[in-house]
């Protein structure tokens, strides 16, 4: 966005340079010219901070899109050629947006929205999670952002962008054409939502200011036929932005799981969490005696655990020089293939602990935390989300159809028994690491690590530790895995003497305590 931005400010130049050679030419472009700096200064007073706001990127988008689409057509005539050919190969550079990258930045304010519950009145006004960013989108903006709702299956999330949209029209000329589009898709989104009564109010107010034409007449037609009379006498109940938080004891699907983890609606109560601690760790190698690492439990049975304070800002500054100009789209694996997904939204790369003596210390670091043996771990990973950017929930361990497909690097290496997850940055809003069936939400703590198990004792992988990366609302996040294989790691963490995949250690206690108090009370009953 940075680079792009400067990108920008030269194709404003190459505008005033087209309109010298042709003065007095329409007037339009010159307004729309004044439009453009004026959001431009706009953005060089607020700084850097411009972009934290994933409103900014998604105007500066639609500027580099659509409007310097329409200035480009106005500017297509044989004078001026030379600006003009500036223009058109300054905008068709590979690092500038393309519809697709509207389309994402407009996905990224849908997807913070639905994971954080927050209102499109709010979002309209430039408030993200409570904090005032100070940009307001118009009736326009609200539209494009209906539409791909609407398209993506969100009828509420497109419900409340239309009615927002219809409340910020001004009545100018500019938005007379905008008020049938309005309606038309509100109709749309009725019918998804099954506001019948609400649909059949919205299309007479339609064809009150639009005559529908012949087709979306009888279209409409026979979707009253089919739909029959008592649907229409039914009273309209009001349109919820989102769905209600579901009950203790309601079943809720994995994605949904995730978002009410992000969101904060899913949490350990202060009963589950009082037998959690913590302290020094000390015991898993000699050198801790000296320098003891600081941990917190978040949870014991998987083991979940934050290491505080375990990387250093003179190594993220050497990481940050391995990783420039390498990072690439994150990908997920798939039964068959690798392939890039709205699952995952983020840059990373991978670097082999032999790239430099830094990823050395961390690799030795991390296995005095976790009194792993760190021979067989993959290479380093490094990742970057931006605003928006997220990773759905999914494990870490590899499925056995993974394997039998060969995605799998160095497959005789094993399963990857554990994790290491460092946060190399802080975060403003948002970003933070959800794991569902635990109800824990680990929020980026800049130089700490959490790790976990990722299978039983036994091998089987551990469903419990499905997790996911929360979208970011601002700022940007910096972390680093170690994904650790079980290769050579028996005496490390050795098999249980029962299958803990299928029954954890208090549960074969408490069955053992239930035998002995049955065996004693039959033999009570004997003597008797």
């Amino acid at each position: 966005m940075t680079k792009v931005f400067g990108y920008e400010q030269k194709m404003l130049q190459h505008v005033q340079k087209f309109l010298a050679d042709n003065q007095g030419k329409l007037d339009f472009l010159k307004a729309r010219l004044r439009e453009f700096e004026s959001e431009r200064n706009e953005a060089r007073e607020w700084g850097p901070a411009y972009f934290d706001s994933p409103l900014n990127q998604y105007l500066l988008n639609k500027r580099l899109t659509v409007d310097w689409q329409r200035v480009e057509n106005l500017m297509e005539t044989s004078t001026g050629e030379k600006p003009l050919n500036r223009l058109r190969k300054l905008r068709n550079r590979e690092t500038m947006p393309d519809k697709k990258e509207l389309e994402g930045a407009i996905d990224g304010l849908l997807r913070l929205q639905y994971v954080y519950r927050l209102k499109a009145k709010d979002l309209a006004r430039g408030i993200l999670d409570g904090v005032d960013y100070g940009t307001q989108l118009n009736s326009e903006h609200c539209v494009d952002i209906a539409r791909l709702a609407l398209r993506d299956q969100h009828p509420r999330l497109a419900h409340s962008w239309l009615m927002e949209a219809k409340d910020r029209l001004t009545g100018g000329e500019k938005e007379k054409n905008l008020k049938p589009q309005i309606l038309a898709l509100l109709v749309q989104a009725k019918k998804e939502l099954e506001d019948y009564r609400g649909l059949n109010e919205t299309y007479q107010e339609l064809v009150q200011i639009q005559p529908a034409s012949e087709e979306h007449s009888k279209n409409y037609e026979s979707f009253l036929e089919a739909l029959g009379e008592k649907a229409l006498l039914n009273k309209s109940q009001p349109i919820l932005e989102h769905p209600p938080i579901p009950n203790e004891d309601e079943l809720v699907g994995e994605f949904q799981a995730y978002s009410l983890t992000c969101s904060g609606h899913w949490q350990l109560t202060p009963s589950q969490k009082r037998h959690l601690r913590c302290g020094y760790v000390t015991e898993t190698h000699p050198f801790l005696w000296i320098a003891p690492l600081k941990a917190e439990e978040l949870f014991q049975d998987p083991l979940l655990v934050l290491y505080h304070d375990v990387i250093y800002q003179s190594e993220i500054d050497v990481i940050r020089k391995l990783t420039e100009n390498r990072l690439i789209r994150a990908t997920i694996t798939s039964n068959n293939e690798s392939v890039v997904s709205n699952v995952r939204t983020s840059q990373f790369t991978f670097i082999p602990a032999t790239a430099h003596k830094v990823l050395a210390t961390i690799d030795q670091r991390v296995s005095d935390m976790t009194n792993m043996n760190m021979k067989y771990a993959e290479d380093h990973q490094f990742a970057n989300y931006g605003i928006g950017g997220h990773y759905g929930q999914h494990t870490d361990w590899f499925n056995q159809a993974s394997f039998d497909a060969g995605l799998i690097s160095s497959p005789e290496l094993g399963n990857r028994i554990a994790t290491v997850l460092f946060y190399l940055s802080d975060v403003e809003q948002g970003g933070g690491t959800a794991f569902p069936q635990l109800r824990t939400l680990l929020k980026p703590q800049k130089y700490a690590a959490a790790f976990w198990h990722n299978l039983h004792a036994s091998g089987v992988g551990d469903v419990r530790t499905q997790h996911g990366a929360c979208p970011i609302i601002t700022g940007s996040k910096w972390v680093q895995n170690r994904w650790i294989r079980e290769n050579d790691q028996s005496d490390r963490r050795p098999c249980e003497l029962w299958d803990d995949s299928l029954a954890t250690f208090a549960q074969i206690l408490e069955l053992s305590k239930r035998n002995e108090e049955q065996a004693a009370s039959i033999y009570q009953t004997n003597i008797s």
